[in-house]
């Protein structure tokens, strides 16, 4: 249960704890020897008060890194990279002999199907992946699956190709690459997040590597959990980049930008339309800032519209998901990733509207 942990970092809070104790032991018996002199047992009076400073915060610390389980919107700190370890079980996806990827799910991926199955594979970044759900069982698309393999008597099979922290080349390239080695799919659903048009402006071209250089040097920081959490908090409500994120997004969609991701999705429904692949697309809203006054309905209306030109079947999940939005549908509060509220919701949604054809008698 404590792999997470570096032998370093456990080498360090052992000695801490030790240097701890023995600081205290120390401190109790020159206010023993001491109680008689009260400028010296001024000083130990001191001494015991700062200890009980660094007890606390050592006791935070190890809550941090023994107890509180929480990713991150970035995945930056050390305790949302103990998440991942912690809840993020992988399978071997093989495109060929020797070459593939490893995969987040309970099973492994589809490479040998019947004549009679469908193949429906959903693919996208961390919002497919579900960051910030601990059971993958509580996926959207896992429950997509539970949905639709039982009751078509295994003639659907469900998969799910998708990574944290990627984007629309990189599923582009993972399903040349299965096209290009053999594999079937029938229908390939792209479920795209409104950030993924980030990688079509140059300013965040290298948005994560310009982050990557404010990762800590000073061993506090860098080595531990509560103090690297707080330090990352910190940087991020004052770094620009991120403050102004949102708003960059959403100024992306009435430029250059969305021009080069609208002809990208044109070529994915080409490539799939060229090895017999019915491509189809979901939507997925910001969900911390859900409501009325949701500043992105028309970057989902843009969106929408241009698939709707292409024919290609699309399905906006923001209607479906704002009536919810008072019980919370993101992961934590720091991580605005869907929880499984909103996992089950779009599930349910997706099945009704998007993949009726895959549901028995239209009902599902």
């Amino acid at each position: 249960m404590l792999l997470y942990l570096s032998d370093g970092y456990l080498l360090g809070m052992v000695l801490w704890l030790i240097a701890g104790g023995v600081g205290f032991w120390s401190l109790l018996r020159l206010r023993s020897q001491w109680r008689r002199q009260p400028k010296r047992l001024k000083w130990v009076n001191g001494g015991l008060s700062a200890w009980m400073g660094l007890a606390l915060l050592t006791t935070i610390e190890l809550y941090f890194a023994l107890v509180y389980d929480a990713s991150d919107s970035f995945n930056m700190t050390n305790v949302s990279k103990k998440w991942f370890k912690l809840h993020v079980e992988r399978h071997k996806m093989e495109i060929r002999p020797g070459h593939g990827l490893m995969i987040r799910d309970d099973r492994d991926f589809p490479t040998q199907l019947r004549n009679d199955q469908r193949h429906l594979l959903f693919c996208g970044d961390s919002f497919t992946f579900a960051q910030g759900v601990r059971n993958v069982r509580d996926r959207f698309s896992n429950r997509v699956r539970a949905a639709l393999e039982p009751t078509s008597n295994g003639q659907v099979v469900v998969s799910n190709l998708s990574e944290a922290g990627t984007d629309l080349w990189w599923v582009e390239d993972w399903l040349k690459a299965l096209f290009d080695n053999g594999h079937r799919i029938d229908t390939a659903v792209y479920v795209l997040c409104l950030n993924d048009i980030e990688t079509f402006h140059e300013r965040h071209q290298t948005y994560y590597q310009d982050l990557s250089r404010f990762e800590p040097r000073f061993f506090l920081f860098r080595d531990t959990y509560f103090f690297n959490w707080v330090y990352f908090r910190v940087r991020q409500a004052t770094l620009p980049q991120v403050r102004g994120y949102f708003s960059f997004v959403q100024e992306y969609y009435s430029g250059e930008p969305w021009e080069k991701m609208a002809r990208k999705l044109d070529e994915m429904q080409s490539l799939c339309k060229i090895h017999g692949t019915d491509f189809r697309v979901v939507v997925f809203p910001f969900l911390h800032n859900l409501g009325p006054e949701y500043p992105f309905r028309e970057a989902h209306q843009t969106i929408v519209e241009h698939c709707r030109s292409r024919k290609i079947p699309v399905f906006d999940l923001e209607p479906e998901l704002t009536p919810f939005a008072s019980q919370g549908l993101t992961a934590n509060r720091f991580d605005a990733h869907p929880n499984e509220l909103a996992h089950q919701v779009a599930a349910e949604a997706i099945l009704k509207n998007l993949l009726r054809d895959f549901v028995p008698h239209g009902n599902p």
